[in-house]
């Protein structure tokens, strides 16, 4: 097969937008795993000019598409089921990693293909994300989910919460790559999508601290499409350990139950041993495997896991 590879710094056209998105619901339906996640999703449909764009064409046909964070840290890319073991998917990581060569690289689901393909490339896992999922039930909805002592739960108040939140997400996720960069622009796109719910966002406050810092903790839950998502919790480093976090998982699963969810899923970083036992004591199970690849060349500054 014979194919061209296009890099775009700067805004897709509409129509490379529209050609990039029909191939992502090819890869959704084919993989039975999204192509893409939500922020590069977001990237693609507004245009965002920050991003690099990666496009691989067999004449008018788009047959591959990466797209590289407004950081160069990371990228995403897929490639179309007809176009696939013909080299696309090789050129579209040399393009993405040509000058950013410490860019890491993801595989949703984990797929065999995706493997091979890093290992051919000299490419290895720096980061797994466990999806996990659980059903729930009328339990769940009449569970008592009270908050620890000196706590109170009340729902995000838009128009009054937005900078604290933000601030106290970035405290909470300082040390992930992706939650603790939300900023108030983020946060407000997240808002403007048609699965928000201001009640679904529950918040930790301890009264006692006073009106400036006395969010503490949170839990972001989602519906989209029937199903339930623990989208985020985050707890101020000062109040963890103080079982915060699994009172607000509580929480949240009951909120979900009273909408209505049957189902419920989340994501977690592979390496978060409390998270994980904390999610599968309340019956979470793996679902599928999200795996981060990069350069071994420790000369790029990529830290590598060693077993």
């Amino acid at each position: 097969m014979t194919f061209h590879v296009e890099l775009t710094v700067g805004a897709p056209t509409p129509d490379q937008a529209s050609a990039a998105l029909g191939l992502a619901q090819s890869v959704d339906q084919q993989d039975s795993v999204a192509a893409f996640g939500e922020v590069a999703l977001h990237a693609l449909r507004s245009g965002d000019p920050d991003v690099t764009h990666v496009l691989a064409w067999q004449g008018n046909h788009l047959v591959g598409y990466g797209q590289a964070d407004a950081r160069r840290t990371s990228a995403e890319l897929a490639v179309s089921p007809p176009g696939r073991r013909q080299g696309v998917g090789r050129a579209l990581i040399e393009q993405l990693m040509s000058d950013a060569p410490g860019l890491r690289i993801w595989a949703h689901g984990g797929l065999p293909a995706a493997r091979a393909l890093a290992d051919a490339l000299g490419l290895v896992p720096v980061r797994e994300l466990w999806q996990m999922a659980t059903s729930i039930s009328q339990n769940h909805a009449t569970s008592p989910a009270e908050p620890p002592a000196g706590i109170v739960w009340r729902a995000f108040i838009p128009a009054k919460d937005q900078a604290a939140w933000v601030k106290l997400n970035a405290t909470a996720f300082a040390d992930h790559p992706e939650q603790g960069s939300v900023t108030l622009d983020g946060l407000q796109w997240r808002m403007e999508q048609n699965w928000f719910d201001p009640a679904g966002l529950i918040l930790a406050v301890a009264p006692k601290l006073g009106e400036s810092n006395n969010l503490v903790g949170f839990h972001w839950t989602k519906i989209k499409d029937g199903v339930g998502e623990v989208y985020a919790i985050g707890v101020h480093p000062h109040h963890q350990g103080k079982r915060l976090g699994t009172a607000l998982l509580e929480r949240g699963l009951k909120h979900l139950a009273q909408a209505g969810v049957k189902i419920v899923e989340l994501f977690v970083e592979a390496n978060n041993a409390p998270a994980l036992a904390t999610y599968q004591t309340v019956g979470f199970k793996l679902k599928q495997r999200h795996v981060q690849y990069a350069s071994d060349d420790p000369g790029l500054g990529v830290p590598v896991p060693r077993s």
